[in-house]
């Protein structure tokens, strides 16, 4: 999944860690933010909103679907991550469980 240029050695775990950890704190904004926007406009606020696949590719920008609070209960455990299916690395997470189109993974790095 990850792809590297020619002229560029590959990621190391750490660094592949490092662009998860990224992508988390980017959708706990979000989600910070859509929380203060549905309430301000009387919104559901567990309605399923788009939250970025935390893979380790610095370039994927593909969504995963699912409710906020789902999201929240997953990140509870600051190992696990949500990764679309065919985004997850063997060298750096195990799988733990797949829900709905999307697949709940453990770092070990």
């Amino acid at each position: 999944m990850t792809t590297t240029p020619p002229h560029q050695p590959p990621a190391s775990p750490r660094r592949l860690r490092e662009n998860e950890d990224f992508m988390e704190r980017l959708n706990r904004a979000m989600k910070d933010r859509l929380a203060e926007v549905r309430e301000a406009h009387d919104e559901d606020p567990d309605e399923p909103f788009g939250f970025f696949c935390e893979c380790s590719d610095v370039d994927c920008r593909r969504r995963i679907r699912l409710e906020p609070s789902r999201y929240e209960a997953i990140h509870r455990d600051p190992d696990l991550f949500v990764l679309l299916p065919g985004h997850e690395l063997p060298e750096v997470e195990s799988v733990v469980d797949q829900e709905f189109g999307y697949l709940i993974v453990r770092k070990f790095v």
